[in-house]
């Protein structure tokens, strides 16, 4: 086999491996779309207006006046990084949180924090840190006639499986509201994951359990449709995660290549040099023998 040869058939076949990776990572994500960014990758929200840039993504579903945002921020801390965040979407400076908190979730610590910006924006975000950026996942509601608030709390107890217990203390610390103020009225199966219902006048909340952390979703003022917000802002959280940096990964793989195809073409031309050496002296000899 000639050197060219070989490596022409080395390099379809390496080539063909990575299109089978590619096709097959391509398929898997088909079914649930997402945005990707350079630093972070959450899914697209279907049914919400896809207002994304190359660096942010954000939906808005305009019937509920509800945006949910991700981004990052150039900033040391988490705090001041989530509300350079909540300034740079509602242009105005950032109150003084109404609600703060912080939990351990999978991938790190995360700040909870919720604002009254003014008479008809509240807003419930998310911030950690992340290296020299802070990633921010925002929730924004612009609606005078109610307040939605979106809460991650630890479990005190893992033993319950549901999220009545932080339910009630989101309600309290929040709206003011004892649980008992709430009934019950059963649970609701989301695209997110199953979730607990509480209803009362002029108030209703959500909540559901992942790991031992509880999510919830509390709403006071004229009813809205509370299912479908907190359904978005999990499914955000929870499809959230940070872009890998493999550039060293692919440097080393390359190198590897280099190596290998290297070390091929070397061996076939030293084959061959050595095979034309014997034939020429096979041919020496063929001459003194006649």
């Amino acid at each position: 086999m000639k050197p060219f040869s070989a490596i022409s058939c080395t390099v379809l076949l390496l080539v063909s491996i990575t299109g089978g990776i590619l096709k097959a990572e391509d398929g898997e994500g088909a079914s649930t779309p997402y945005f990707q960014s350079y630093a972070f990758n959450v899914p697209i929200l279907a049914g919400w207006d896809d207002q994304s840039t190359d660096d942010i993504a954000q939906f808005q579903l305009a019937e509920a006046r509800a945006t949910i945002r991700t981004a990052t921020v150039a900033a040391s801390d988490a705090v001041a990084g989530a509300e350079a965040e909540l300034a740079a979407i509602t242009g105005a400076a950032a109150p003084q949180p109404s609600y703060r908190d912080k939990v351990n979730l999978a991938d790190g610590t995360w700040h909870v924090l919720v604002y009254d910006v003014d008479d008809e924006t509240t807003a419930s975000l998310m911030a950690r840190q992340a290296g020299a950026r802070v990633v921010v996942i925002s929730f924004v509601e612009r609606d005078p006639a109610a307040r939605t608030t979106l809460l991650t709390l630890a479990q005190a107890d893992d033993s319950h499986d549901d999220a009545s217990p932080e339910i009630a203390l989101a309600a309290e610390a929040i709206g003011g509201l004892a649980l008992s103020e709430l009934a019950e009225a059963g649970r609701e199966t989301l695209a997110s994951g199953e979730w607990v219902v509480y209803t009362g006048e002029g108030a209703a909340a959500m909540g559901m359990v992942f790991g031992n952390d509880s999510y919830v979703a509390l709403q006071v003022g004229a009813p809205g449709d509370l299912a479908v917000l907190a359904d978005a802002w999990n499914r955000t959280l929870l499809g959230f995660f940070i872009t890998p940096d493999n550039s060293r990964y692919l440097a080393l793989g390359l190198a590897v290549v280099i190596v290998i195809l290297g070390t091929l073409v070397g061996s076939l031309y030293w084959r061959e040099r050595n095979r034309r050496k014997d034939l020429a002296l096979l041919e020496q000899l063929a001459q003194e023998g006649d």
